[in-house]
């Protein structure tokens, strides 16, 4: 896993989401906590980071590091229907190469809208890292006709891998 962190920027990635001190971040499909961990030191212990994955053990990697680093500003959430966050809640919501795996991209994308804030922001990061994954790499074009589909998101950035959408 630390060729990962070797190929990919994370911070840089993080920051281009919009993420800042006082966020309350969403890390959807947050795996061993490559985001979550960064994220959290990002928003200090003004924001919150809710760690959501299907696994168990993706979760209770982040739970050795949540306390491996001493981090009462990350919450995890193991689920694999919905976040069972409140509405209006959340300002960033990451999917960082994890979008070519969500089977139903509409209830995930209807859930989402729920769970951002007006003016929130959806942040993809799609490099189609992982072999196996590589005929799954999610288009440009593709990723604004499933977000934008119903006018409730637009994209309001590109950068190289990264996309962000904006909750209208």
């Amino acid at each position: 896993m630390s060729v990962v962190k070797n190929i990919r920027n994370i911070k840089k990635e993080i920051i281009r989401s919009g993420i800042k001190e006082g966020s309350h971040v969403l890390d959807y499909g947050c795996g061993p906590g490559f985001c979550t961990i960064p994220a959290a030191k990002i928003v200090g212990s003004q924001g919150m980071i809710y760690a959501l994955d299907i696994h168990p053990s993706s979760i209770k990697i982040i739970e050795k590091k949540i306390k491996k680093h001493s981090l009462k500003n990350v919450k995890t959430i193991l689920t694999d229907n919905g976040t069972g966050l409140p509405g209006e809640s959340i300002d960033v919501a990451l999917l960082f190469n994890v979008i070519f795996m969500i089977k139903d991209k509409e209830k995930l994308i209807d859930e989402l809208h729920r769970v951002l804030k007006k003016g929130g922001i959806i942040s993809i990061v799609n490099n189609g890292l992982g072999s196996k994954f590589k005929n799954k790499q999610v288009t440009v074009n593709s990723l604004t006709e499933i977000f934008c589909k119903n006018n409730n998101f637009v994209l309001s950035e590109k950068n190289r891998n990264n996309f962000n959408f904006l909750k209208k």
